[in-house]
């Protein structure tokens, strides 16, 4: 069985000694042909070229652990050998001259592109035609739909999205998946669709942890330096604290119960666990965050969206780039202001912790015709710029997933993966990745 760093490949199934890469392309190409006309996660697919690429990871020594793995990547993300639209109409097609630094970078250590997966238009609100595989009439989250999706379909070990709110933590909670924001900065987001610059951060979908962390060991340097680093505290000495936000009530009753049983488990496996009670006045993140990225996303966006072709971009990203345009210089400072006392009130919080945790999502997928869902869960991570894991651990009313959110203090996120998969592999979840025959056929 292959193995990365000791732990069992989660696509153990489709790979062989020989051939490696070949086999595994040839595998997800497989399981895409069978599914993806129901779950429709890809926005450009060329089996050749992947073919292609695999057999020459498969002629050469290995470069690293992601050598000849195959990766799903969110089609704002630019490649120079396959077409990035943005997810709207008016790039369909258009191919970029080069490779995004995050793909130069996979490439470089052996990594195969197998395709581009879906986003919603300018990676903002509007839905795509992507599905939730463990319940066709949902949604799989938003903005970095098909990265989520093609993961927990078992049709790439791996894939790349972005989050600007919550992009890359909620689908991965909607969808049952790992997933790792990295500390904004630590990868590169060169070559990336920018929507909101303060907060634009490159992360990534998995099937095990483990995975999370030969990503980060790919993307966090160049090759010429040494990136940053954060140590934590072994497993048994974690101090670990439990967000207690004002928006706490925007949980389902089925996630808040999740949590406290999480909480409960953690209390056997860490040295303290105690609650941390996040400012009143902070509820305001959520609308600071949305204003702020609203005023960004007017401006990173205009150069890309024809002007004279409004009625091809929709309504509802419209009135998003004009609330932005026209937000008052007042409203856009006391935003700011907000964002100031969320950093200051995180790193007070990992004065006192190691960990911080909440939910990844307020609760299970909403159905498609309800949007992508809420990010406000995800909005303290991006805001603050710590890294994040979303681990899956349990199902809703419905049967749909529900995730769990880990955040740790900036460059700490090796530390983060490895306690990640150590809850994981030896603490055990209540529920861990991958599609019942039940749920293939949908509802």
């Amino acid at each position: 069985m292959t193995t990365l760093s000791g732990v069992a490949s989660p696509f153990s199934d489709i790979l062989t000694d020989e051939n490696l890469s070949v086999s595994a392309v040839e595998g997800c190409l497989e399981r895409i042909e069978q599914r993806d006309s129901a779950i429709k996660a890809w926005a450009h697919l060329d089996p050749d070229l992947a073919l292609e690429q695999a057999a020459l990871r498969d002629a050469e020594p290995r470069r690293s652990a992601l050598h000849g793995i195959p990766f799903g990547l969110k089609d704002i993300i630019e490649t120079g050998d396959q077409p990035t639209g943005y997810g709207s109409e008016l790039w369909a097609g258009w191919r970029p001259e080069r490779d995004a630094e995050v793909v130069r970078r996979l490439r470089r250590d052996g990594a195969v592109v197998l395709g581009k997966t879906t986003t919603t238009e300018f990676a903002t609100y509007r839905p795509t035609d992507t599905r939730n595989p463990h319940g066709q009439g949902h949604t799989p989250g938003g903005s970095s739909s098909g990265s989520a999706a093609a993961v927990a379909d078992g049709q790439v070990p791996l894939a790349l999205g972005t989050q600007t709110a919550g992009s890359v933590l909620r689908p991965g909670s909607f969808c049952g998946v790992f997933t790792l924001k990295p500390t904004y900065g630590r990868w590169p987001f060169d070559g990336v669709l920018p929507v909101a610059l303060t907060f634009d951060t490159v992360g990534a979908f998995a099937r095990h942890p483990a995975w999370l962390g030969a990503v980060d060991e790919s993307l966090a340097t160049d090759g010429s330096e040494t990136p940053a680093v954060t140590v934590l505290a072994p497993m048994r000495e974690l101090r670990v604290g439990v967000l207690r936000p004002p928006w706490a009530d925007r949980a389902t009753p089925a996630a808040a119960a999740l949590l406290e049983e999480f909480v409960s488990r953690l209390r056997d496996v860490v040295a303290d666990v105690v609650d941390v009670e996040v400012p009143s006045d902070l509820i305001a993140l959520d609308e600071a965050h949305t204003l702020l990225m609203a005023a960004e996303a007017s401006a990173a966006l205009a150069g890309r969206i024809h002007r004279s072709h409004p009625d091809r971009i929709s309504d509802q990203l419209h009135r998003f780039l004009q609330a932005g345009r026209q937000a008052p210089a007042s409203e856009i400072q006391y935003a700011r202001t907000v964002l100031r006392r969320t950093r200051s009130f995180v790193d007070r919080a990992f004065d006192e912790v190691d960990l911080l945790v909440t939910l990844a999502a307020p609760g299970e997928a909403p159905a498609i015709a309800d949007g992508t869902g809420d990010p406000v869960f995800n909005k303290l991570a991006s805001v603050s710029g710590c890294p994040a894991v979303g681990l899956p651990a349990g199902r809703g009313v419905h049967g749909l997933p529900l995730g769990i959110q880990l955040v740790a203090p900036a460059h700490a996120d090796q530390a983060l993966v490895r306690v990640a998969t150590c809850l994981t592999d030896r603490v055990g979840l209540a529920w861990r990745p991958g599609v019942s025959e039940e749920e293939t056929n949908g509802d």
